[in-house]
């Protein structure tokens, strides 16, 4: 089979928005066993539709000879129910085994890289991501991205699925433009230029044909840490908001929602570490000991722990901190009511770009810009 940028994409977009959803697989898993009674129905949390989706960007040409529609393209969003934007423009890259010139950062051993197309002599891509950076991405922290995957061939994308998002560098459209003007180099119109990285250094990377080592930060942890922190808390409304009316129509034990709940967030600590690889040894995070305690730390025995993802899951759960003060103070309540009456705390994004749920975003791109460039980035709604 035929290896195309388009099962990166299809992946890679899934495993993101996969991750939007896990913390409400913990809390609709509860220990329900507690409030079995013969005469009741188990309780049961509706499964809510996912606020978060992944899709293309479309462009509808115009044609306005007086200028006052700007005569290039209107980039239109459906912004649908999400409140925070991502924009991805992925990429399929070339695994190199050899030097690819002597004044590369890659003449010196080990030679094996990759290698991303990043502009072409006939799309320019990468001045038209810069004016989406520029414009709606200039909101907040740059969030218009490459995603370079470090996947050779349908069998290294078969052999990593589920762990597609390990595997891929998150870049900053804008990161490199400043990365290039500190070295005093620009990019050229018209011309290919590529961005390379170790297969055995993420951090090792370089920008061709100027050969500028780019140094500046892989945006995944922010990205990966506001996905998960966003979704966690639109989950957590919709389950303060939907739970006193099922604990009041079964007839339980309201006490139980507090210890179910820190229950739950134990184990979604645990589904994090595993889908990450990391210990929780290796976690310094000193407010997370007491839920670790609770784990067995012999089932997390063989995994790399790679700096990577440790730095990835590390971001994760600070941005996820303000939550679980949340949940060890409703757990300190004597009056399990209360619970209902405490303020979820309020995540602030770091690197997405919040929107008001407008109904639909425009962009506006000169004439110059091609449609197939526009509409081949994706964009992400948390």
């Amino acid at each position: 089979m035929e290896f195309h940028e388009k099962s990166l994409e299809l992946n890679i977009t899934h495993e993101l928005l996969n991750l939007t959803d896990t913390w409400y697989w913990f809390l609709t898993d509860i220990p329900l066993w507690r409030y079995w009674r013969p005469r009741y129905r188990l309780p049961f949390l509706k499964h809510r539709k996912s606020t978060s989706g992944g899709f293309h960007i479309t462009a509808e040409g115009k044609d306005d000879p007086t200028g006052n529609s700007g005569g290039g393209y209107d980039v239109r969003i459906k912004a649908g129910v999400g409140g925070h934007l991502l924009f991805i423009q992925y990429k399929k890259g070339d695994l190199i085994q050899i030097s690819p010139d002597p004044k590369s950062e890659f003449s010196k051993a080990p030679h094996e890289h990759f290698k991303f197309k990043i502009n072409s002599t006939s799309t320019n891509q990468h001045f038209t991501l810069r004016k989406l950076a520029n414009g709606i991405g200039s909101k907040k922290g740059n969030a218009v991205v490459y995603a370079l995957p470090l996947i050779a061939d349908m069998n290294d994308l078969e052999y990593n699925a589920g762990k597609l998002i390990r595997k891929t560098k998150f870049i900053s459209i804008l990161d490199i433009d400043l990365q290039a003007l500190k070295n005093n180099v620009s990019f050229t119109f018209g011309k290919e230029h590529n961005f390379r990285v170790s297969t055995s250094d993420m951090n090792r990377c370089e920008v061709n044909d100027l050969y500028f080592l780019f140094s500046e930060k892989d945006r995944s942890a922010e990205i990966i840490a506001d996905i998960i922190a966003i979704s966690f808390q639109k989950t957590f409304y919709y389950y303060i908001s939907d739970i006193e009316k099922n604990y009041g129509r079964y007839k339980l034990f309201e006490g139980y929602i507090k210890e179910g709940l820190e229950q739950a967030f134990v184990q979604y600590l645990r589904y994090l570490l595993h889908y990450f690889e990391v210990a929780p040894s290796e976690i310094d995070i000193p407010f997370y000991r007491e839920y670790f305690d609770y784990l067995l730390q012999d089932e997390f025995s063989g995994y790399k722990n790679s700096p990577r993802d440790v730095e990835i899951l590390t971001s994760v759960f600070n941005a996820l901190r303000i939550f679980a003060d949340f949940i060890k103070t409703v757990a300190n309540l004597k009056d399990s009511k209360k619970l209902l009456d405490e303020i979820i705390p309020n995540y602030q994004s770091q690197f997405l770009i919040p929107i008001n749920n407008e109904e639909e975003i425009q962009i506006r791109f000169d004439e110059q810009d091609l449609r197939e460039v526009i509409e081949d980035v994706t964009y992400l709604i948390i």
